[in-house]
């Protein structure tokens, strides 16, 4: 199972703003002298009181607190970034669900696939079965393997390969194909992931591709100058342009089954490595100083992580995460003055 700081579940409050803290600690009595632990330790603690508020919903974290013998203000420290946690299920990452508002509840909006496991009902089972057989059809299937579990799925149904599903191509593959015959170049519209938006670009295709039954479209892009893969269910139009091309295939080394986040370069004090330390990072000790290195698929995790960071920590490589920090402070900054 693998761990990494993500969007957060609950509100982000502003850096320096004690009033929650105090809102936390009132009633409790004066706070306790603050041990610096080990990340274990802290990984231990996390997880024990993350488990006892589970356990005992609703409850707050002033009662966290109380039952784990420790401040409310450390309490706080140690449950607000498991808001951030996500969890990888079945190759794609989920956000854990633990919530902390703005009066000290904690409460957990759970995803469905972190449940316990649930009895697998025969309409289920032949949906499943179903889709395998349809899979064996399809390039790429490590068809000895799911076949394999197509019998024990059918012995367990008593039933033979008689179910059959039609898996429905995405919207433009067959145009896309026609033009990566034709070598013919195509204008799309393609939704980004990483940055929610879409943009338009002329490309040169090279190949199209199914991988664990998603399609992808291999080419050169022009406004990137440079071999990219395309999801194609993310294209959201293309245009034939009429114009061919003669750029040779540089094979599939760039091709990694889907698209490679960007990455971005923080600088941020040494005492702050623990933020860091959960995520897939290359850390560079200089010192006081850090210099953090990590892909990033997330305008929002990146300015939470910025903000949370605080005004010592900045991104020091070019690209467009370079002014993430200050646009999401002038945007937080925003809705306060007016609220």
């Amino acid at each position: 199972m693998a761990l990494r700081h993500g969007r957060p579940c609950g509100c982000l409050e502003p850096p320096g703003d004690g009033r929650r803290h105090r809102r936390v600690a009132r009633g409790i009595g004066e706070s306790q002298v603050r041990k610096r632990r080990t990340n274990d330790a802290r990984l231990a603690l996390q997880l024990a009181m993350m488990l006892w508020a589970h356990e005992h919903q609703p409850v707050s974290v002033s009662e966290v607190a109380e039952h784990f013998g420790i401040d409310p203000d450390d309490a706080y420290s140690e449950l607000y970034p498991l808001q951030g946690i996500e969890v990888e299920v079945n190759e794609e990452f989920h956000n854990l669900g633990v919530v902390v508002d703005d009066d000290g509840e904690i409460f957990f909006d759970i995803n469905p696939l972190f449940g316990r496991p649930r009895k697998l009902e025969r309409s289920e089972a032949l949906g499943l079965l179903a889709a395998a057989n349809a899979a064996l059809g399809l390039p790429g299937t490590n068809v000895a393997a799911l076949k394999t579990g197509v019998r024990k799925l059918e012995h367990a149904l008593g039933v033979g390969s008689t179910v059959a599903i039609d898996i429905q191509d995405p919207e433009f593959l067959k145009i896309i194909e026609h033009a990566t015959r034709n070598r013919e170049c195509i204008q799309i519209e393609y939704y980004a992931r990483w940055t929610d938006e879409i943009s338009t670009r002329t490309v040169e295709p090279y190949e199209t591709i199914n991988v664990s039954g998603d399609w992808y479209l291999r080419a050169h892009c022009r406004v990137r100058d440079d071999h990219r893969t395309f999801r194609i269910d993310r294209i959201e139009g293309v245009e034939l342009t009429g114009e061919t091309h003669s750029r040779s295939d540089p094979g599939n080394e760039a091709f990694t089954g889907g698209e490679t986040a960007p990455l971005v370069t923080i600088e941020m004090p040494n005492s702050s490595r623990w933020m860091v330390e959960p995520l897939q990072a290359l850390v560079t000790d200089d010192g006081d100083t850090l210099i953090v290195e990590m892909p990033v698929s997330s305008t929002i995790f990146l300015e939470r992580l910025l903000l949370r960071l605080g005004p010592d920590a900045r991104v020091v490589s070019q690209g467009p995460f370079s002014n993430v920090a200050s646009l999401a402070a002038q945007r937080l900054l925003s809705r306060y003055e007016t609220s």
